[in-house]
């Protein structure tokens, strides 16, 4: 009795949501290896955390290089190194399709192929990993130019693009294009790891674990030596968080530190366009003392010195007392030469109105003209 064939989409339906514990009863092979077995890099390292590194989102917490069968690793989603029709084939492909079931490859014929450096995802089926990342990656044949490398570029960029798009947390990468595509295995470690490292320090609230799995002890070697020279920069801040938080200061986060800058700003904006006068002479006073602590003069020096400036301002304030009281007595002496000038003046108006008074009326030019012809008449 044969059985019956299961549908992919039903299938796919069922597993997803599926507990943890009810999938393990329906993995292909009994063998898997569970994500907190698979040690980070820094704990394959076992080196002490510095007081630096201490209570930071580190790279080496965010990778793992392990060597073995990726088909049996118990994490979100596992990559594929598949050939452009995703059907299947031989390596790691080949491995994949067989663990996952049948189910695996009818789901894959919907996709329609893939193109090279592009990425699709499938459910897992009988995988311990729930997701799988078919990408394709260049065929290479040992030549590695500018298109060869763009190309596998693309394959761990675009696949990390899924992981987050699906809001996965971890993923394992197989080599890709390092089989029978040809593609030499330092150079393809390099952009592997260089790729991973830029998309985790932009990402690295997305992602809780990306591990290089290797099957190949010339691979295990590679990538043991080069993670060294990759992820010596174990802090995930960018460079960008860095110039920032040295802008803000030491001792705050530098986005805390700019929202509450931000938010205090906001707040105190009137105070700051027209602040009181006695907060404006205590902010005097402030700066003030600033200076004197950063001269590191001896205290009686510098009441010395206020004192002698108390006096200074005193002798000044006499001095522009006295002037203010001469030019008083000069304006008081200029108007009393000028009452006397205008009293002179008055005396001699009313003398000369006097002494017209008692002179004949036809002297004086307003008296009115005697005609000659009345006077002949």
């Amino acid at each position: 009795m044969s059985r019956k064939k299961k549908d992919w989409k039903t299938e796919k339906d069922r597993v997803l949501n599926m507990s943890l514990e009810e999938r393990r009863k329906e993995y292909r092979r009994s063998e898997y290896v569970p994500l907190d077995q698979i040690n980070t890099w820094k704990q394959s390292q076992s080196t002490e955390v510095t007081e630096e590194e201490e209570g930071k989102d580190l790279l080496r917490d965010k990778v793992s290089l392990y060597k073995g069968d990726i088909t049996i690793l118990e994490v979100d989603a596992i990559v594929n190194a598949a050939n452009s029709s995703l059907l299947g084939g031989g390596g790691v492909d080949g491995c994949i399709h067989k663990a996952a079931g049948s189910c695996l490859y009818e789901e894959c014929i919907t996709l329609n192929g893939c193109e090279t450096g592009n990425a699709k995802i499938t459910c897992g089926y009988d995988l311990p990993a729930k997701y799988v990342i078919h990408t394709v990656g260049p065929v290479a044949r040992g030549h590695v130019g500018e298109t060869e490398t763009k190309d596998l570029t693309a394959c761990y960029q675009n696949s990390l693009e899924l992981v987050k798009g699906f809001g996965l947390r971890s993923v394992a990468f197989p080599c890709i294009s390092t089989g029978i595509y040809g593609f030499p295995n330092e150079p393809a470690a390099n952009i592997a790891l260089e790729t991973v490292k830029s998309w985790v320090k932009e990402n690295h609230d997305k992602i809780e674990r990306v591990i290089f799995c290797v099957f190949l002890e010339a691979d295990y070697r590679i990538y043991k030596e080069k993670i060294l020279q990759v992820f010596q920069d174990n802090d995930v801040t960018t460079e960008e968080d860095t110039e920032d938080g040295q802008k803000a200061g030491a001792g705050t986060s530098p986005s805390k530190e700019s929202r509450s800058k931000n938010q205090s700003e906001d707040r105190h904006d009137d105070d700051e366009l027209d602040p009181p006068k006695e907060d404006a002479d205590n902010h005097t006073a402030m700066e003030q003392e600033t200076l004197d602590s950063q001269t590191g003069e001896p205290e009686e020096k510098k009441a010395d010195e206020k004192s002698e400036n108390k006096e200074m301002e005193k002798d000044a304030t006499e001095k522009d007392t006295e002037i203010e009281k001469d030019t008083e007595k000069e304006k008081e002496k200029e108007k009393e030469k000028e009452m006397e000038t205008d009293t002179s003046a008055s005396e001699q108006i009313n003398a000369k109105v006097e002494s017209l008074e008692g002179s004949d009326p036809t002297e004086t030019d307003s008296s009115p003209s005697k005609d000659p012809v009345d006077k002949k008449e």
